[in-house]
């Protein structure tokens, strides 16, 4: 998978606190080979995914993340069973905090990001917005199976003929126990 030349991949861990108090960005890519759960969800990952990060501070001094990742990727059609190109992008907007409860007390535009030690994995991070952000469904937009292999109602055979009904056996023995 070639990687554009003019990104730099972006680093795996960062301080997230530092960068958003300085107010600085980050441009670049993820390498397809450290997503491992974006692998295993997708058929596969088509060239790079890209990030774009803008570290800082919302009006209330809540250290803030902002930024979107893009890519495409490879799912499984779920009417043909062949793989479907989808394009991704994924916007986020994080609020920094430092435990579960503060996370809680974020405003609701705000998703929480724990960064409980010194540094956050920002792949894992990353991975987990792609995976939100992948159809519940992969289909493709023109038609991939004819309506002919789909069959709705009743079939020529149930239609044509008598079918047996499912509670005879029950009608039977009601029958015999009202005879006793």
């Amino acid at each position: 998978m070639p990687t554009d030349p003019s990104r730099s991949l972006l680093p795996k861990c960062i301080d997230a606190r530092k960068l958003a108090q300085r107010e600085q960005s980050l441009d670049g890519i993820l390498p397809p080979d450290a997503l491992e759960r974006l692998n295993s969800a997708v058929e596969s990952i088509d060239g790079a995914i890209s990030a774009e990060l803008r570290f800082g501070r919302d009006l209330q001094g809540r250290l803030t993340v902002r930024g979107r990742v893009t890519g495409t990727v490879e799912l499984l059609c779920q009417r043909c069973l062949h793989p479907v190109r989808e394009q991704l992008e994924a916007p986020f907007y994080w609020g920094i905090v430092w435990s579960e409860a503060q996370g809680k007390s974020l405003p609701r535009d705000l998703d929480p990001v724990i960064q409980g030690g010194d540094e956050l994995d920002l792949y894992q991070i990353l991975e987990d917005e792609i995976l939100l952000n992948l159809p519940m469904v992969a289909y493709h937009q023109e038609k991939c199976v004819p309506k002919g292999h789909f069959q709705f109602g009743e079939s020529d055979t149930e239609a044509g003929g008598q079918r047996e009904n499912p509670f005879k056996v029950l009608e039977q023995l009601k029958g015999s126990s009202g005879k006793s």
